[in-house]
């Protein structure tokens, strides 16, 4: 028994003594790791980090009525570098530069031969050779690429302090033939990479320009999420501003694992980008494009033509065409660095090419007001049969006298209002000023439209509450259009009611936006808005219509004269232009007073068309005009030949929204 006790005590010593020294084992590892190791493990978490790029997303195209694109985005191509590939070379340099600092400062060498530099001498030299490479590299790949180039030293170091992980672009903006020289030469060198990002790109240059606006790189995002944040676009005005948040997109992701020097060890996407959604718009680039071209050759008085075209369809208030002269070429603030003479023309004072005449311009709306003045008198009795002797010029007393084209005559209501009479409208209208005003109202003159782009200003017309000796506005004036201001918009709305039968649309200009993905289509304004129903007593409103039809059609031989527009409309020898395409309009020319005001004048011509089945209407305004009717009227008749054109070839109206 004794014997069996001292087997199994034994077999118990080994066992314990094999626990024992397993403990001993796994102690020691764990001290090891935890005491011995944990400098050097501190020092390796130290040497890995990880850094969030903020990734653009593709903007969103801006696409007309009919599918045709506007604006997009298109690659645009850089040669980079990839600073953690150029270790090496900083090295070497680093070690060229310390020898000749040595050399010429032999007390930095102790008595044992060991070089000591200070601490701020070091990081200058690093700096000094790293810059050296970087100069070396972009100097000999500009110059084979054709564009010699400088590094900017400055912008090398703040990126290399900052964000040396992201790659440090050399040479941007590079066309297909740097393209070709670049990958041929270069790729597939140490460091030297090409990058491809997307720039806003406008397909059709000024077209509707100042309805599109532009954008500019948008700063970086103070986002606590990201380490870098690479620049988007971002809208300034018009449809790129204010949609920005549909065409911008969803930004991603990348995480960069990064060393103790900063430099990117491997990426990964965390959340990849998502492209901005597609905005159609109303208006149809054809006519657009016809609006723009006419209107630029309208007669002023300045060479440079300075003035706005709006085409709509008086029948849902849809924009057509929105055109501004002068214009500009958005992609010049796609350039790297914009020219002076670019600079120059965007900021000319006098021209303003930036400044959206049809939207955001008021101008009095000289005897195109007339139409108002009109609705108001025959409201409160005025005959239209009644004939008017007129001397030719208005004198009200301790006034200047107010010249009038019409000449002296026999006129009644139709033929002052073809002839444009302003002695008639003021003698008429002069006691029913409050009336007038009151009717200015009921069409929303001197208010702002609610167009969804934002872009515009209400003008000035006085209340009919304002009426009395406090207005601070000749009544006289006010009857035939001046002192007063209003938009080519507003107008263009008033002459929709006219041509409808009194119902004033809110103007729509964007569509809808349609999803890259999913196509999916989102509508952004909805059609047909009935802003207010303007009440109008149908004699009135028929009278007035036919009045407006005699002003391109009433030939000249006929009572007092011809049409204001007639000629306009009409061949030498009587024929019209347009066929049996009838236009119903009214010309304007107001003169401007103001000691400030960059122009004299400002002509109209205001119509629709065709007479029988309005479909479209066309206001036409023009800056240091002569006349509306020599001036404005050639370019909306050159308008309606091509909408007839467009028409007679089977094309039909504008289309409806494209979904492709």
């Amino acid at each position: 028994m004794l014997n069996i006790f001292k087997e199994e005590g034994a077999k118990l010593h080994v066992i314990t003594g094999v626990m024992a020294l397993g403990m001993f084992v796994l102690l020691s590892g764990l001290w090891f790791v935890q005491i011995v190791r944990a400098k050097q493990f501190e020092t390796d978490l130290k040497k890995q980090s990880i850094r969030h790029v903020r990734t653009p997303a593709i903007r969103g195209r801006i696409l007309d009525r009919n599918g045709v694109v506007l604006a997009q985005d298109k690659p645009r191509y850089s040669a980079i570098l990839y600073l953690e590939d150029l270790r090496r070379q900083f090295d070497h340099q680093y070690s060229s530069l310390r020898a000749a600092y040595t050399n010429a400062h032999p007390e930095s060498v102790n008595n044992k031969g060991k070089v000591s530099l200070p601490a701020g001498v070091k990081r200058q030299l690093q700096m000094q050779a790293d810059c050296d490479v970087v100069s070396n590299i972009t100097w000999r790949v500009s110059c084979s690429l054709g564009t010699p180039r400088l590094l900017n030293d400055k912008v090398f170091i703040r990126h290399y302090h900052e964000h040396p992980y992201v790659p440090f672009p050399i040479v941007p903006g590079l066309d297909d033939r740097q393209v070709a020289v670049l990958s041929e030469q270069w790729l597939g060198q140490p460091a030297v990479e090409m990058e491809t990002r997307p720039v806003r790109d406008y397909p059709r240059k000024s077209l509707a320009a100042n309805l599109l606006g532009y954008v500019r790189h948008r700063d970086a995002a103070e986002d606590e999420a990201f380490s870098f944040d690479m620049p988007d676009d971002q809208g300034v005005s018009g449809v790129e501003y204010v949609y920005d948040s549909q065409l911008r997109g969803r930004p991603g992701d990348e995480s960069v694992l990064i060393n103790n020097l900063n430099y990117r060890q491997r990426v990964e996407v965390e959340t990849p980008n998502q492209p901005g959604e597609d905005v159609y718009l109303t208006i149809d680039a054809t006519l657009q494009h016809v609006a723009e071209v006419e209107l630029a050759r309208a007669p002023a008085l300045k060479p440079i033509v300075r003035g706005a075209v709006i085409v709509m369809d008086p029948r849902n208030g849809d924009i057509l065409a929105l055109a501004s002269a002068p214009t500009f070429d958005p992609d010049v603030y796609e350039q790297d660095h914009m020219s002076k003479e670019d600079a120059a023309r965007l900021n000319d004072a006098t021209c303003k090419p930036q400044f959206n005449r049809a939207v955001t311009g008021a101008y009095p709306p000289g005897s195109t007001f007339k139409i108002i003045t009109a609705i108001a008198c025959l409201e409160t009795g005025l005959d239209p049969n009644e004939v008017y002797d007129s001397p030719g010029v208005y004198q009200a007393p301790h006034s200047r006298p107010i010249r009038d084209t019409a000449g002296p005559g026999l006129f009644n209501f139709e033929q002052a209002f073809y002839r444009s009479s302003n002695t008639y409208f003021i003698v008429k209208g002069k006691d029913r000023l409050r009336k007038i005003l009151e009717v200015a109202k009921r069409f929303h003159l001197g208010e702002k439209t609610g167009i969804s782009t934002h872009q515009e200003v209400a003008g000035d017309v006085p209340g009919p509450e304002m009426a009395g000796p406090n207005l601070g506005m000749s009544a006289a004036d006010i009857c035939i259009g001046q002192e007063i201001t209003a938009s080519p918009l507003q107008c263009a709305g008033m002459i929709c009611a006219i041509a409808n039968g009194g119902t004033l649309y809110v103007p729509r200009v964007v569509n809808a936006a349609r999803s890259p993905d999913t196509g999916e289509v989102r509508e952004l304004v909805a059609p047909g808005q009935v802003r207010d129903r303007v009440r109008i007593n149908p004699r009135d409103l028929a009278i007035i219509q036919h009045a407006m039809l005699q002003d391109t059609e009433h030939p000249p031989g006929d009572g007092p004269g011809p049409g204001t527009a007639y000629k306009e409309f009409h061949y030498d020898g009587g024929a019209p232009k347009l066929g049996n395409f009838r236009v119903a309009g009214k010309t304007g020319t107001a003169e401007v007073k103001s000691p400030g005001s960059a122009f004299n004048r400002v002509t109209w011509f205001d119509s629709y068309a065709p007479f029988e089945a309005p479909r479209y209407v066309v206001i036409v305004m023009v800056e240091d005009g002569s006349f509306g009717g020599p001036t404005c009227a050639p370019v909306a008749e050159k308008i309606y030949e091509a909408i007839l054109k467009r028409e007679q070839s089977g094309l039909g109206r504008p289309g409806p929204l494209a979904r492709n």
